[in-house]
């Protein structure tokens, strides 16, 4: 059965768990909507089954990314029946792009007040995103590391192996299913795990389970505006978990890291880009805070800290988490939170083939060695650069693959940019903006200008602009370039 068919009917199979939830909440309406939704979708998906049974499979002639890409369009859109049912002022366009935020792990949000949603509506998100998170993860390893696309171009240096051109011949869908298999009893069972640690920390258990889903998906897609004074143990935890999309090795499935931990470069690079900016929030901080003679205060010192250091690793992670913390930081020193650094952590992003968006942090690793090399070529002309193959491979090859993977990245920001001022936007608010929706970090948009900004108030052209560039963003534009120069 073709792949979207598929994930068409195990769309309208999930509709039934928020539709259980609302009966139990005593919304009977809401509880009809995603009944009715589902039997929609999986009727559907079952007439689409007969109609294409033996017909050439979806995906094996139409090449990879337009299956990719009309997934993300046509899943998002049967995702949003209930949620237009549900709520009326929602149209049928903004609920789409409702899901398609959640789905490809963004969490940009049009719902105004969050607090007056039904909880079923908000677990749908919540399942949307982490959904997404699944599909990703499955999609990376199963789809991408055959054709060396997505990052794993720096992770294996040998192309064409048997191994490789066995995985790239096979039916996509078999891919796909194969290693969703592996990934999701992992994948369930660290939400499951977050879920229940959260409740011991004393966070009610629908919050926990958002929070959960919206940590290990990298969506950000909370029940309420922010994540709130949760306490400090709840986050250390969260910030534990968010730990896993900085590299792939803590997940199962193809792309594993043969390194130790304490020597694998994505976790080393993290360290090291959460370490400076919490030094340097934590200085500006400081400054500010003599000036106003708190300057002393440990306590006030210690908690901008973690908040500098929690909130780094939620965007850099493109997760969006802002911690009480970083907040409250701007009472210990008269000072805003630089919201630019926030911007500049999303758009490195996480590890390869994770759930994290943004350029990954492997290919900041490989320009970093390649600037480290070319600083030592001019002491040393003829040094031969890396202690073995695969470092010699990093600085030269990865080098160059991951300095095209920025330019492109770069460049399509600025279309973006630019179509977004065609529609109306300033170019402060569609610099925001577009990096929000390349990195797949909607939240970053409330914090990272001087005064927050709200995705409800964006025109639907740009609506429009932006719901492409999440998707583009999240299948990365490399690949689009590769698969469409005829690479596959």
């Amino acid at each position: 059965m073709p792949l979207l068919v598929v994930l068409i009917g195990a769309t309208g199979a999930l509709m039934l768990v928020p539709s259980i939830k609302a009966f139990l909440d005593q919304q009977a309406y809401v509880g009809r909507v995603f009944l009715y939704s589902a039997s929609l979708c999986m009727l559907l998906a079952a007439f689409l089954g007969i109609a294409l049974n033996g017909q050439t499979r979806l995906g094996r002639s139409s090449g990879l990314f337009p299956l990719l890409t009309l997934i993300y369009l046509v899943i998002p859109a049967a995702m949003a029946l209930p949620l237009a049912e549900a709520l009326p002022q929602l149209r049928f366009v903004d609920a789409w792009f409702e899901m398609i935020s959640s789905f490809t792990t963004t969490g940009a949000s049009l719902i105004e007040l969050p607090r007056r949603i039904p909880p079923a509506l908000h677990l749908w998100r919540g399942m949307a995103g982490w959904l997404g998170g699944l599909f990703i993860l499955a999609a990376a390893t199963a789809l991408l590391a055959p054709l060396q696309l997505g990052g794993f171009e720096l992770i294996r240096r040998e192309h064409g192996t048997a191994e490789s051109a066995g995985w790239a011949s096979a039916a996509p869908g078999g891919r796909l299913r194969a290693h969703a298999a592996t990934i999701f009893p992992v994948y369930f069972g660290l939400t499951v795990a977050l879920w229940v640690l959260l409740t011991f920390t004393g966070v009610p258990g629908f919050d926990a389970l958002m929070q959960a889903m919206a940590v290990l998906s990298t969506s950000g897609i909370l029940p309420r505006e922010s994540l709130g004074g949760v306490g400090l143990a709840a986050e250390f935890l969260l910030f534990a978990f968010m730990v896993i999309a900085l590299s792939r090795r803590f997940l199962p499935g193809r792309g594993g890291r043969p390194r130790p931990i304490l020597q694998d470069p994505e976790l080393l690079t993290a360290a090291l880009i959460i370490g400076l900016v919490s030094l340097f929030v934590l200085a500006r901080h400081w400054a500010g805070a003599f000036e106003v003679r708190e300057g002393e205060n440990l306590p006030a010192m210690g908690r901008a800290a973690w908040g500098a250091a929690f909130t780094g690793l939620s965007f850099l992670t493109t997760t969006g988490l802002v911690s009480q913390d970083w907040i409250a930081s701007r009472v210990w020193s008269g000072l805003t939170p630089p919201g630019l650094v926030l911007m500049g952590l999303t758009l490195l992003g996480g590890g390869v083939a994770t759930t994290a968006g943004g350029i990954k942090l492997l290919r900041v690793y490989a320009l970093m060695r390649l600037g480290k090399a070319e600083s030592e070529r001019m002491i040393y002309p003829s040094m031969v650069p890396g202690a073995n193959e695969y470092d010699r491979f990093l600085v030269t090859v990865g080098a160059r693959s991951a300095w095209l993977f920025a330019m492109v990245f770069a460049l399509t920001a600025i279309v973006v940019v630019a179509l977004l001022l065609l529609s109306g936007m300033s170019l402060e608010t569609s610099l925001i903006f577009a990096v929000s929706s390349l990195s797949n970090t909607g939240p970053l948009v409330s914090v990272a200008g001087q005064a927050p900004l709200y995705w409800t108030l964006v025109s639907d052209p740009a609506r429009a602009i932006l719901a492409l560039s999440m998707v583009l963003g999240r299948l990365e534009i490399l690949v689009f370039l590769a698969l469409f120069l005829g690479r596959q």
